[in-house]
């Protein structure tokens, strides 16, 4: 794991200090060596900090030059496969140097192009300099573990892994995108490709661009379908998962640094310490954190399945004094980033980084088997909305999604209720945020800023995408948010809470050949008599006991309402009553939200940690300009 960085122009020559510089901003991902590379005629400076996992030797530096074509490329990630394929590759006549997984990626380029890219097995973000073409061939993997980020430059473009330092590029504007705001108020997250700045975007997962002198363009590789079921007994589909999941945690163990696991105790991380032991020839280091109160701790779970996996476990309290961290996460995030389990996510990996470099995580598992409460639906539930015809279009039930989840009264609350369970249960994810700030309140503290049509247009994008890649409303929901929530939100907080400190994380139930698998599973494998990730669990019994794999899901949450009524509250409101802290936000309906939260109880806590994380940025932008 790595963090990558450059600059691309066809108009003057880019400047290689700059570069250097955002590499310097991102030494924490890559604090084992470093290195630039200007390609021979002056239109391309890379910029490479690198993390040593596979060949730790000098022949692994990058950037990485293929001596045969003069391309040169700079990686961050992890080609789980690379050695089938480096293998591939010398039979077809092709000789290495290394032994890394970056020159494996050279080599297939050198053969396939941009279609080397349905050969990878791994999460990856790279960019590669294509001499004799004279273009730059950028790629992100297909569910999004790795960043990348780039603004559109006079003549060119500027790239980095992280998006502090591409904003503090000199041809970059910090100029707010006001859009961006719009969506990080309504999912507490900035989904791509939206930055929070105007000129600064993310590649999306599964995409590549290609820039040469004749403009830029992105093109999408790999997607998944749901509506192609296969025919399958329950315990063939089970044996077929241990099987494919197995191979996934194999593949993930390849390192030559050490290893371990992020372990909560639920079924998602238990299930992967579980094959890691099977699959070990010594004790697997494991890593879990917890809380003094009680009703977010989950230590004592996550020993019980250190026990059984028998495990060298290091568990740790995380205690309430956080201040000093979140003006920290503002400058990773890089921008406004809402999810309070970053807090954890940070304490875990720092934790595990004093043991091992590299830790496996149980990352994947509710968007993969339908593990969150609004999958959970009954077989009646099911059997009614598909005996309901797609009669509306995606647009028509987006509207309809919207103004349900502004209703109030008890008769209008029904008619959501039967609309949202028996008709068209899959917009419960298209109104998952409307807890955060519905339409009309964020309206007003945007003082209405934002395009009325964004948001609408944003949830009929994806919820069009899901009717048509999936047919049953469970798999619409879960092509739903694989597109949305897991790369926009849980994947961005494990990359930055990981490579904060060098930690690299690997994701054995993303693994895209597990994705695909699991799609083409029937339903009932998935939720089964209102119960979730069906599959999964089945499997994590055969490990565990069944009290275990079926306890109440907590979910990796802190208690955000305690601290921020308690050792966080001057922070709150020094924060929060800040003008310029703020700015662009209406002054009336902070001051409201807060003081029904602090004075009458009411749980705004959601909707304060967000604007708690808007400020933090805020102030370190600000300092950033003085």
């Amino acid at each position: 794991m790595c963090g990558i960085a450059g600059h691309i122009s066809f108009q003057r020559p880019p400047e290689a200090a700059t570069v250097a510089e955002m590499v310097r901003r991102i030494r924490h991902r890559g604090p084992d060596d470093r290195g630039l590379w200007p390609s021979p005629k002056g239109e391309c400076v890379l910029g490479h900090a690198r993390l040593s996992i596979i060949d730790l030797s000098p022949l692994g530096h990058q950037p990485m030059l293929d001596p045969e074509t003069g391309n040169c490329i700079v990686f961050n990630g992890e080609i789980y496969n690379f050695q089938a394929l480096r293998r591939e590759c010398e039979a077809a006549g092709d000789r290495f140097r290394s032994q890394s997984d970056t020159e494996v990626i050279l080599a297939l380029y050198r053969r396939h192009g941009v279609h080397c890219l349905q050969k990878l097995r791994g999460m990856f973000a790279f960019a590669l300099w294509d001499e004799s073409r004279k273009r730059v061939f950028f790629a992100r993997d297909r569910v999004g573990k790795k960043p990348l980020n780039y603004a559109l430059v006079d003549g060119g473009i500027v790239f980095c892994s992280e998006i502090d330092p591409l904003a503090r590029h000199p041809d970059v504007s910090r100029d707010m995108d006001i859009e961006a705001l719009e969506l990080y108020l309504q999912c507490q997250y900035i989904p791509a490709p939206w930055t929070i700045y105007q000129q600064i975007r993310k590649l999306p997962p599964a995409h590549y661009g290609l820039l040469d002198r004749d403009g830029f363009r992105i093109e999408q590789y790999w997607n998944v379908d749901y509506t192609n079921k296969v025919r399958i007994s329950e315990q063939d589909a089970l044996d077929g998962l241990e099987e494919k999941l197995t191979e996934a945690v194999r593949l993930r163990m390849i390192t030559d640094v050490p290893l371990g696991a992020l372990l909560s105790g639920g079924v998602d991380s238990s299930i992967v310490v579980a094959l890691m032991a099977k699959l070990s020839g010594q004790p697997v280091r494991t890593f879990s954190i917890g809380f003094r109160e009680e009703a977010f701790n989950e230590l004592p779970f996550a020993q019980q399945a250190a026990d059984i996996c028998g495990t060298a476990h290091h568990p740790e309290i995380v205690e309430d004094d956080v201040a000093h961290l979140l003006p920290r996460m503002a400058q990773h995030y890089g921008e406004p980033f809402g999810d309070s389990s970053a807090v954890p996510s940070f304490f875990v990996c720092q934790a595990a980084r004093r043991h091992v470099t590299v830790a496996m995580n149980g990352d994947g598992g509710d968007e993969l088997l339908g593990g969150y409460s609004r999958y959970l639906l009954s077989p009646a539930k099911m059997r009614m909305a598909a005996a309901i015809p797609d009669v509306f279009s995606a647009s028509q039930l987006t509207a309809l999604a919207t103004r349900l989840a502004a209703v109030t009264s008890i008769p209008a609350r029904v008619i959501r209720k039967l609309v949202t369970e028996f008709g068209w249960p899959e917009l419960r994810s298209v109104n998952m945020y409307s807890g955060f700030w519905d339409d009309r309140i964020r309206s007003r503290l945007l003082r209405m800023k934002g395009g009325a049509d964004l948001l609408p247009r944003w949830r009929t994008t994806w919820l069009k995408g899901a009717m048509a890649h999936a047919d049953s409303p469970v798999d619409r929901m879960l092509w739903y948010d694989n597109r949305t929530y897991l790369p926009g939100d849980l994947l961005v907080k494990m990359d930055i809470a990981s490579m904060h400190c060098g930690l690299e994380t690997r994701s054995p139930l993303l693994d895209h050949e597990v994705i695909e698998y699991c799609a083409a599973l029937p339903v009932r494998y998935k939720v089964n008599n209102g119960a979730g990730k069906y599959l999964l669990k089945k499997l994590t019994e055969r490990y565990f006991p069944r009290e275990f794999v079926h306890r109440r899901k907590m979910g990796f949450g802190i208690p955000v309402a305690g601290w921020l009524r308690g050792p966080l509250r001057p922070l709150l409101e020094d924060t929060l009553r800040s003008a310029q802290a703020m700015e662009p936000l209406d002054r009336s309906v902070i001051d409201h939200t807060l003081d029904e939260f602090l004075n009458h109880g009411v749980d705004h806590s959601s909707r304060l940690w967000a604007l708690l994380m808007y400020g933090a940025w805020r102030r370190h932008t600000m300092a950033v300009q003085a």
